[in-house]
C-alpha cells in the first residue's frame, strides 16, 4: 500500500491555516501537539503585538486553539521534553541580523538567556531560571537523571565570541542552571575560519544523542584546535572525546556539504535488547551515513545506496513505531551566502523541494522511496519545516518559509512575489506505507501507565495472539529537522495470555531517558497498533 497524504481541513472543508508558523513542535503526553514560533522569522513584526502558541488535537483536527506565549522571542530557541511531560524552551532571538543596533552585523542573530516551561496539563507557560549565556539556535538534551544539557548557539549582544563555547545544565527540580563550564579540551569558535570573515557555517543546533553510558554523541562535527571531528561529550566531567573523523567529504570553506552546517537530520537508530547497540543515522547529503556510537573509535560509513540527488537539506528524520526512520520534506538546495558576494544569499527554493518521503530500515541497511501526494499539488517543505509522529503512527508535517525567505512585515523586499506572507500555514498528515491496516491490532489499555526500569507492563488486547513485537517511542519535540529527545526501544515479551502480553521495560534510564513514551504493539507484518501513553522514571 502506498503512502497516504491528506491536508488537514477546517470545519468548512478548506485547508486549516495554522495561526503561527509552526517552527517548534512538541507531542504532549495527552496526544495533542503544541507549537510556538516567537516572531516567526519576521523581522518586521509588530513588537506591541503579543506572541502566540497553538494547540492542535488530532482527535479534533478541524480547528486550532490559540494560547498565550511568553513575551520573550522564542524564535529559534532550544527545547526538549522534561521527565514530567512539560516542555522546556531556552534561548531565542534578541536581534535580527540586519537591525541597525546589532553590534555583530552582518549575518549574526543574537540570542537571549530567558527560559520558559510549558505545563502540558494546564496548557500554560511560566518563566524558569535564565541561563548564564544568551543563546540562539542552541540544543537542549535531556539527561538520564532528568536534568537538561544546553550547548552551542549564537551568543548574546555582549559576549565577544560569535558562538557560545560553554555548556550549562538545568535542574528542573531546583529550577536552576548549574554554572556554565568550558569543555575539556575547549570548544572553538567556528566563526573565524572561512575566507577570513565572520560568516561561516558554525555549530547551530548541535545534533546530540544520549548514549547508554550517560555521555552525549554529537553527529555535528565539533571543532577543537581548528579541526572538526566526531566527538562525544561527558556531561559529568565536560570532557570531549574524539571517536572518529567528521563525515567524509565535509569541506567547510565553500559550504558544499550539508553535514558541515545544521541543515541535516540525525536520529539514534532503534535500541534493541539484549545488547542495545547504538547507531546514529545522518541524512541530508547524497550519501546518508551511520556511525557505531557505542564503539570507542569508528567512522561514518554509507547507509544504504547513494541517493539520486545531491542533497536533501531541511528534511526531518523521525523514528516510526516499527523502528524505521522516515525522512520527509527538504530539497536539493539550501539557502547559503554566495561565495562571491557574502551579503546576499542563494538556494533553498521551493522549486527544489522533494515531495517523496524515504524510509530507512536499519536491519537491512536499505532505503525505500515513497510517493508524494496524488490528489493535490505537493506542498514545498523547506526551511523551518517541522514534523512529529502522532499516537496513531501518522506523521504531522507543518511549517516552511516559502523559498526559505524570512518575512519583513509579511514579505521580503527582494522576494515580494510572495505577497505579504512567506509562511506556509497548511498542515498535512502522512500515513507511511505499512503503518495502517483494516485489521490493525487493538490495544485498549496497558497496566501500569507509569512505572520504572526493568519492570513488567501488561498490554491488554483482544489481538494478543497476533502481537509479535512491542516498541516504545519517546514523545518528542522537533525543530529545524532534528529532535534531541526522540528514541525508540524494543521491549522483551515475557508472557502471554489469551487477552494480553507482558513486556519488560528497558533496564536503565540511560537507555530510556525518563519521560513519556508511546507503546505500540506490532503484528507479523510490522503494522502497529495505536500508541498508548507510558511514563518511565
Amino acid at each position: 500500500m502506498p503512502d497516504r497524504w491528506k491536508i488537514v481541513k477546517d470545519h468548512h472543508g478548506d485547508p486549516l491555516q495554522a495561526d503561527i508558523l509552526m517552527i517548534h513542535v512538541a507531542l504532549l503526553p495527552d496526544g495533542k501537539v503544541m507549537a510556538f514560533a516567537g516572531s516567526q522569522h519576521n523581522m518586521g513584526y509588530d513588537k506591541a503585538k503579543p506572541f502566540q502558541s497553538v494547540l492542535w488535537d488530532p482527535d479534533m483536527p478541524d480547528h486550532m486553539t490559540v494560547l498565550p506565549a511568553p513575551k520573550a522571542d522564542l524564535f529559534c530557541a532550544g527545547h526538549c521534553m522534561l521527565a514530567n511531560g512539560n516542555v522546556l524552551a531556552a534561548g531565542g532571538t534578541y536581534n535580527y541580523d540586519r537591525e541597525p543596533d546589532n553590534p555583530d552585523r552582518p549575518y549574526h542573530f543574537t540570542g537571549i538567556s530567558e527560559c520558559f516551561i510549558f505545563d502540558w496539563q494546564n496548557k500554560t507557560w511560566s518563566k524558569a531560571a535564565p541561563m548564564t549565556h544568551a543563546r540562539w539556535y542552541p540544543t537542549l538534551l535531556p539527561l538520564a537523571d532528568g536534568r537538561v544539557l544546553a550547548i552551542s548557539g549564537h551568543s548574546g549582544p555582549n559576549l565577544p565570541s560569535h558562538e557560545v563555547l560553554e555548556t550549562e545544565i538545568y535542574d528542573p527540580a531546583a529550577d536552576r542552571w548549574e554554572p556554565a563550564r568550558k569543555t575539556i579540551p575547549e570548544l572553538e569558535d567556528t566563526a573565524k575560519f572561512w575566507l577570513f570573515r565572520d560568516i561561516v557555517p558554525m555549530v547551530y543546533y548541535t545534533r546530540l544523542h544520549g548514549l547508554a553510558d550517560g555521555r552525549a554523541f554529537s553527529s555535528t562535527a565539533l571543532q577543537v584546535k581548528r579541526r572538526r571531528r566526531t566527538r562525544v561529550l561527558d556531561p559529568v566531567t565536560n570532557r570531549l572525546t574524539t571517536v572518529g573523523p567528521a563525515p567524509r567529504g565535509m569541506f567547510v570553506p565553500f559550504m558544499r556539504n550539508v553535514y558541515s552546517r545544521a541543515n541535516f537530520t540525525s536520529a539514534l537508530l532503534p535500541l534493541k535488547p539484549p545488547d542495545y547497540a547504538q547507531h546514529v543515522l545522518i541524512a541530508g547529503g547524497r550519501t546518508a551515513r551511520r556511525f557505531d556510537a557505542g564503539a570507542a573509535k569508528g567512522k561514518w560509513r554509507r547507509a544504504g545506496k547513494r541517493r539520486p540527488y545531491k542533497m536533501r537539506a531541511y528534511a526531518t528524520g523521525l523514528l516510526l513505531p516499527d523502528g524505521s526512520v522516515i525522512v520527509a520534506g527538504g530539497g536539493r538546495s539550501e539557502k547559503v551566502a554566495r561565495w562571491y558576494c557574502p551579503s546576499s544569499e542563494v538556494g533553498g527554493y521551493d522549486r527544489d523541494s522533494n515531495p517523496r518521503p524515504e524510509r530507512y530500515f536499519a536491519d537491512s541497511d536499505t532505503w525505500v522511496v515513497g510517493n508524494g501526494p496524488t490528489d493535490y499539488p505537493p506542498i514545498p517543505r523547506m526551511y523551518h519545516t517541522a514534523a512529529v509522529v502522532l499516537p496513531s503512527g501518522d506523521v504531522l508535517i507543518c511549517g516552511s518559509n516559502k523559498d526559505s525567505q524570512r518575512n519583513v512585515g509579511g514579505g521580503r523586499e527582494d522576494h515580494d512575489h510572495h505577497g505579504e506572507d512567506a509562511r506556509e500555514l497548511r498542515l498535512e498528515i502522512l500515513t507511511p506505507s505499512g503503518m495502517d491496516s483494516p485489521s490493525r491490532i487493538v490495544v485498549p489499555a496497558i497496566s501500569p501507565t507509569s512505572t520504572g526500569y526493568g519492570t513488567p507492563v501488561v498490554v491488554q488486547s483482544p489481538d494478543a495472539a497476533r502481537i509479535q513485537r512491542v516498541t516504545l517511542l519517546r514523545n518528542s519535540t522537533v525543530t529545524h529537522g532534528y529532535s534531541s529527545d526522540q528514541r525508540l526501544l524494543e521491549l522483551v515479551i515475557t508472557a502471554r495470555t489469551a487477552g494480553s502480553v507482558t513486556v519488560t521495560t528497558p533496564p536503565t534510564p540511560q537507555l530510556a531517558i525518563p519521560g513519556y513514551y508511546l507503546l505500540f504493539a506490532l503484528d507479523a507484518d510490522g503494522v502497529p497498533s495505536g500508541g498508548q501513553s507510558l511514563c518511565l522514571g
